[in-house]
């Protein structure tokens, strides 16, 4: 191949793939069963679990996912609302507040009437009068000077919405939240927003599911969700979703390909795969910077290897670096300890190489709630995501050439050393 070919930028040939952040695939590959599953879950009256909990670590697909249900969801008559929480939701009363709006946002959808109704009621807390009449919506208004609590809103919102339903020729109404692992409960700061909206919602779910729930996050919302209450295990179906099969990582990047004129060769989709261990986003990025920098129609994996290099240094810059960084210095000390190793490292065997820090259990259960690092098996740890045991050793490595540069010593003597 010619090197104009590589050189050629932008690009006029067409480029199927789509890396980033919750953005749909041209082709979403290996979740057949699960959607399937979840189609099933929505005809279910009443449904052997009332809401579903999807884990998995960051690249997986979830995001993805959870608009696909949402997709799914509307198509069978469901009312829908995606929320993507965030660290304010952390406290009770923040988080009360964001329900009761997507709940009223719902109830305007299912009942234009009810609608009306909240809009005076607003309305009605500034004037104050004794009793409000817009055609057949009658309100008597209560005030208070003292916010409500947050179970009280909760429940509440849950409570309309489930009204309106009632009478509403619609299934139900699901409520999908993304990033929902910060939902954890802090006892130390008297802050359950876990908790509380567990008991609400399990309140209006005795009796009837019209209203439900999907909560999607990383694989510690699961354990948050046992914590708060030893009854979720009862409420939620645990969806666990991880990196595609091989045939599933083949089909995601040959049938995109396959309907843009364009093609790899079998050892690139092979290498490709490989190198990518099926993880979802970075199959995305691999054929999307392929297409992008190889001016050919068919690429082969001589072609793929001549850029290699640049992709896997802008995958150091876009993808691994600010997550590195992200982490405090005692963290990624023990993120260049595991690097050391060629798979999943012991604490027993951390520990030696960490014998001036403190608290190592400590720091790995932080890099497990940041997505880094997973649990392997019995304090057994790897790290979560493809490559990142090659990145931490290339960036330790260029580290130690810089200081040894700025030293005044032979670069070539540090690379043996």
């Amino acid at each position: 191949m010619n090197t104009s070919a590589l050189a050629r930028q932008p690009n006029p040939l067409p480029n199927p793939f789509r890396p980033g952040n919750g953005v749909a695939p041209p082709y979403l590959a290996g979740r057949d069963r699960l959607l399937a599953a979840f189609e099933d879950w929505l005809l279910e009256q009443p449904p052997l679990h009332a809401n579903w909990a999807l884990t998995g670590l960051r690249g997986t697909g979830k995001t993805v996912l959870l608009g696909e249900f949402a997709t799914r969801s509307e198509r069978a008559g469901w009312l829908t609302l995606q929320h993507e929480l965030g660290d304010r939701h952390r406290d009770d009363v923040r988080l009360a507040e964001a329900i009761a709006e997507d709940c009223k946002a719902l109830i305007g959808r299912a009942d234009a009437l009810a609608a009306v109704g909240q809009a005076v009621e607003r309305g009605a807390r500034w004037l104050r009068p004794k009793r409000i009449r817009v055609g057949q919506v009658s309100i008597d208004p209560s005030y208070t000077d003292d916010a409500p609590a947050a179970a009280n809103v909760m429940g509440n919102a849950f409570g309309q919405l489930d009204s309106v339903l009632s009478h509403s020729e619609r299934p139900g109404a699901i409520l999908l939240y993304d990033e929902a692992h910060l939902l954890a409960d802090d006892r130390g700061r008297e802050r359950f927003p876990l908790s509380t909206l567990l008991a609400t919602l399990g309140a209006v779910q005795r009796e009837h599911q019209r209203v439900r729930i999907i909560l999607c996050g990383l694989p510690t919302l699961s354990l948050n969700l046992k914590r708060a209450r030893t009854y979720s295990e009862r409420m939620f179906r645990h969806v666990s979703i991880g990196n595609l099969e091989l045939d599933a990582a083949e089909e995601a990047l040959a049938i995109p390909l396959a309907g843009s004129g364009r093609s790899f060769g079998l050892s690139l989709i092979g290498e490709i795969c490989e190198q990518t261990a099926g993880y979802p986003y970075f199959l995305q990025f691999f054929g999307a910077f392929a297409c992008s920098r190889i001016g050919l129609e068919h690429i082969e994996l001589a072609d793929f290897q001549r850029v290699e290099s640049a992709l896997l240094y802008e995958l150091d810059l876009a993808f691994f670096e600010d997550r590195f960084e992200g982490a405090p210095p005692t963290e990624q000390l023990v993120l260049e300890a595991m690097a050391r190793d060629t798979g999943p490292v012991t604490l027993r065997r951390l520990r030696p190489q960490l014998s001036g820090v403190a608290s190592v259990d400590l720091l790995v259960r932080r890099l497990i709630e940041r997505g880094l690092v997973y649990r392997t098996g019995r304090a057994t740890y790897d790290f979560a995501l493809p490559l990142f045991r090659s990145f931490i050793r290339r960036r330790r490595q260029l580290t130690r050439l810089t200081r040894t540069v700025r030293s005044g010593q032979n670069a070539e003597n540090a690379r043996d050393t």
